[in-house]
């Protein structure tokens, strides 16, 4: 909200609890104090990926990982105040929407080699470092899914309109291949969702979109986004959080690759499943 008198939301149907009661309360008072500051948005992204890296990188030490674990925590705080002093101040941008998610992606290289430092002794550095890695890019691919999703709800669904910053940012400069990049990443991995797009762009046609869209959009993409909420960085924490707790930072490896996997296997087959009875129905 543009008076920044209450918490600005993205979209608080398919908010998480811990999200909406935790970290949007919290990132609410960071907001208005990088408000304060006079920090932009974009700044204020930067000092999440900050945070997150510094946690991440304290996992590397037994004795350091608790509070590498809070700084990951402060991470989620900032990477919500970020989000919400866009909108509170009106200045959402594609570039802004990248920028919060490699921050996040900042977060979780830091993590990783944290865990491969603490590691590499047990099972050897290669090992180690090949284990984080095909970790990572699974981490990517799902970070990837649970912001496109959301992203796409929020803006069919919610606000009723295309939300062209998934297939065309506008981004100019040194910056824009690198947008272009994130953003075909994220398409190629949609499946039949690209073509739930066209159809919803084709009856639009330029304008907002229909009113029986909106609502089949709704019906039929409202559980499976609430899935997707599974991929997002409050699972992650969770994890290793309780990873750091048994002093066995390496399980989180082992969690991404096996359980988070196939929940994500899972929520995809769903998601198309969605796709199909979306595209099936008449108009």
């Amino acid at each position: 909200m543009s008076d920044g008198s209450a918490l600005a939301y993205k979209a608080y149907e398919i908010e998480e609890f811990v999200d909406i009661y935790f970290y949007r309360r919290a990132g609410f008072v960071v907001a208005h104090a990088a408000r304060w500051a006079r920090l932009t948005p974009n700044a204020v992204s930067v000092l999440a990926g900050v945070a997150g890296a510094a946690g991440g990188g304290l996992v590397a030490w037994p004795h350091l990982a608790p509070a590498g674990v809070a700084l990951l925590v402060l991470h989620g705080i900032i990477d919500s105040a970020d989000g919400q002093l866009a909108r509170m101040t009106g200045q959402t941008s594609d570039l802004g929407r990248v920028l919060d998610g490699l921050s996040g992606y900042a977060t979780h290289i830091a993590l990783y080699l944290g865990i491969v430092a603490a590691v590499n002794h047990q099972w050897g550095a290669a090992p180690a470092f090949v284990a984080a890695l095909v970790s990572g890019g699974c981490t990517a691919i799902h970070a990837q899914m649970y912001d496109y999703h959301r992203t796409a709800y929020a803006g069919y669904a919610i606000k009723g309109r295309i939300p062209t910053e998934l297939a065309r940012p506008r981004v100019t400069g040194r910056l824009a291949p690198l947008v272009t990049a994130y953003v075909m990443v994220q398409r190629s991995l949609l499946g039949l969702h690209g073509e739930v797009e066209t159809v919803i762009a084709r009856r639009a046609a330029g304008g907002p979109v229909r009113e029986p869209d909106r609502q089949r959009y709704r019906q039929c993409f409202y559980r499976p986004v609430r899935g997707w909420n599974l991929m997002g960085d409050n699972v992650r924490r969770f994890a290793i959080a309780l990873c750091v707790w048994q002093q066995q930072p390496e399980w989180f490896i082992v969690f991404t690759l096996g359980p988070l996997n196939l929940m994500f296997l899972a929520l995809w087959w769903y998601q198309r499943t969605a796709d199909r009875r979306f595209l099936a129905a008449r108009d």
